[in-house]
């Protein structure tokens, strides 16, 4: 990984399939993200065992690292490349290390390159290289490499598979079915086919594997093998396995695009839009409009549940707006609320800042009311303004500012900063929190205004001082361990804001189980032949409607209206019967399903993955006949899947 053009896609080349670069055939810049395959020697040591790597190269452009971290998660060795003309590569080197930090689930090792040594070799001199090896952990020496003549290119590929500790990586032990189940999968991949069904996988495999006899249930232990290295995905929804998972980088990079040429700047795309593959896609080639479909839900899945976009009801629609790219500037405040704490850290800002946004709007204590670039504006539940701003202080370095209005109170101060400290210390590192203090008294000239002497500060709050200091200007003094302070550092002020945390999880859960469930429906129906259609705006309990079509495939106007619910919650059982029970919590509800015109079907999922269906306007017309208002409904669903849509299709249609 590392900056575009500096020679990462023919070290892997030459590192995985020995291919070295042509003159007359010039690589193109990777698109996004892209994965190959690099089988290596059996072990000496042990008779019978393959190795293999998966080697992932990046793309270096800015719009791509938005989704790159999806794919480092499992990094066993890294390898950071860089131009060796480049005057001060240490900056860019310094972002790709951070992300990698970041997002890596385990110890992996990283190792240092220099691409396209034949174009010129260092500029930068060998001290400040050996320097920056040592300070950011890198296994040395530094690797001089071109893939054009080869030069350095071997003994890199030596360091890194000695580099790899082998012994912490599982081993796998399967059948020999398997083994050839998976190579078939890789061929399969290696076509160029993006998506296929599960059901459809088994029975490609059952072709060319003639003779063999395995069962689903092996199928999926071999599916999660190769999925464990991200050689292949499998979707939440549809029964779809993902062949080329790198394609999510492509079309994560084609939204980046999008939102960044808002009109006003406001980093902002309609759901609808996105959906629809409405995207800024320069000459990245689509996937066939069925394949896209499945990859944009799946993408727009994966930005709600990771906190990467606000997701508002929007006229119809949704509106997803990304902080990150966030682009209009704040306009100049001379009365700004004065900052209380400023947090100095390293860390992806960007990924820090916005999750930090996306996560504080859920909440209950605090409502968003404007984004700005590396800035936001929060507003309490008594319309007290507060938020925070963000600057890059050096390189991998950021300050976030903390600021009230003076009538925010304190008990909405404090939950504010222990969240932001908080969300702070689990997603950045070498975190640094700076208190202001004010002169309290409202006589003294500089009432209001920062005590700027850190050194006086840090002194008095070093073991054995007097935890005060003394006002410049009128002598009297300010505590350092006021309220706010001893508040903060409170267990119960850290036990409410853990609760806070575990209501905004509910909530990106909630929405994500959402998504996942209509990204079932949007697949089943369209399995059957028919066509879905989804509502933004669920409010009325209407989240979608199936159309259904005739026999020459055109539409036909008569449908389903379908109520879609996610999770175990939503079913109780009776002990009386063992029956289960769904409570219809807003009665309007049920008065909206019975005026329908077609019929409304109450579609569950439930978290074993189980997903069934049921007509509520029959039984809310049998149920309601005595005049009384419905206030549950006694589910008995059968299985929602494209059978049953099918058979609900001939009923409506009146085809026997």
């Amino acid at each position: 990984m590392g900056d575009s053009s500096v020679g990462k896609t023919g070290l892997s080349n030459y590192l995985a399939l020995g291919i070295r670069v042509a003159d007359d055939q010039p690589l193109a810049s990777t698109d996004g993200a892209w994965a190959t395959h690099w089988p290596l020697p059996h072990d000496r040591n042990k008779a019978g065992v393959d190795r293999e790597i998966w080697l992932w190269d990046f793309a270096g452009q800015v719009d791509y690292r938005l989704v790159h971290q999806l794919f480092m998660d499992d990094t066993a060795a890294a390898v950071l490349v860089f131009n060796p003309q480049n005057e001060n590569p240490f900056q860019g080197l310094g972002h790709w290390d951070r992300d990698l930090r970041k997002s890596a689930r385990k110890p992996f090792v990283k190792l240092l390159a220099a691409g396209r040594i034949d174009r010129g070799g260092l500029v930068i001199s060998a001290d400040s290289m050996q320097k920056f090896i040592a300070e950011r952990g890198f296994l040395g020496p530094l690797h001089e490499t071109s893939a054009k003549t080869g030069d350095g290119c071997d003994r890199l590929r030596e360091a890194i598979v000695q580099a790899i500790d082998w012994a912490c990586i599982p081993e796998t032990t399967s059948p020999a079915l398997y083994h050839r189940m998976k190579q078939e999968i890789l061929s399969l991949r290696d076509t160029g086919l993006v998506l296929i069904r599960l059901a459809e996988l088994k029975q490609r495999l059952e072709m060319t594997l003639r003779g063999e006899e395995f069962q689903l249930a092996e199928l999926e232990t071999v599916v999660g093998l190769l999925a464990g290295p991200g050689m292949i995905q499998r979707l939440d929804f549809g029964g779809f396995v993902l062949l080329r998972p790198e394609v999510l980088s492509r079309y994560a990079a084609a939204v980046v695009r999008k939102v960044r040429r808002h009109p006003q700047e406001l980093g902002c795309i309609r759901e609808d839009e996105f959906l629809a593959g409405d995207l800024d896609y320069q000459d990245f080639k689509r996937l066939p409009r069925e394949d896209e479909a499945v990859v944009l839900r799946t993408l727009l899945e994966t930005f709600v549940s990771r906190a990467w976009c606000l997701r508002q009801p929007c006229e119809g629609s949704a509106m997803l707006t990304f902080p990150s790219y966030f682009r209009r500037e704040r306009p100049d405040q001379p009365t700004h609320p004065s900052v209380l704490v400023t947090y100095r850290f390293d860390g992806p800002a960007d990924d820090i800042s916005a999750t930090l946004v996306v996560r504080l709007h859920h909440t209950v204590a605090f409502q968003s009311t404007d984004l700005w670039k590396s800035a936001a504006d929060f507003r309490t539940q008594t319309g007290t303004k507060l938020g925070f701003t963000m600057t890059r202080e050096s390189e991998g370095t950021s300050l976030l500012e903390v600021y009230f209005e003076p009538q925010v109170d304190d008990n909405s101060r404090v939950l504010f900063l222990r969240y932001v400290h908080d969300h702070l210390s689990l997603h950045a590192q070498n975190v640094v929190r700076l208190r202001s203090y004010f002169c309290a008294n409202r006589k003294c000239d500089s009432f209001g205004q920062v005590f700027s002497d850190r050194a006086k500060i840090d002194k008095a709050l070093a073991p054995g001082g007097k935890r005060k200091v003394f006002c410049p200007a009128c002598g009297k003094p300010i505590l350092l361990r006021d309220a706010i302070e001893e508040r903060f550092d409170s267990p119960e002020v850290k036990e409410k804001v853990r609760e806070m945390q575990g209501e905004v999880q509910v909530v990106l859960d909630n929405e994500s189980r959402e998504l996942i469930l209509v990204g079932h429906a949007y697949a089943i129906v369209a399995e059957a032949g028919q066509i879905y259609r989804g509502y933004t705006n669920s409010d009325h309990g209407i989240d979608g409607e199936i159309e259904f079509k005739d026999n020459q495939g055109h539409a036909t106007g008569r449908r389903l209206y379908l109520q879609l619910k996610s999770g175990d919650s939503y079913l109780s059982t009776r002990k009386s019967d063992r029956a289960e029970i769904f409570r219809i919590k807003k009665p309007r509800w049920a008065e909206y399903w019975q005026q329908q015109a077609y019929t409304v079907m109450l579609v569950i999922r439930t978290s074993n993955g189980e997903i069934r269906w049921m007509d509520v306007s029959a039984y809310l017309k049998r149920k309601s006949a005595g005049g009384e208002p419905v206030r549950q409904i006694v589910f008995e669903g059968e299985r929602f899947d494209a059978a049953g849509v099918r058979r609900w299709r001939d009923r409506v249609l009146g085809v026997s």
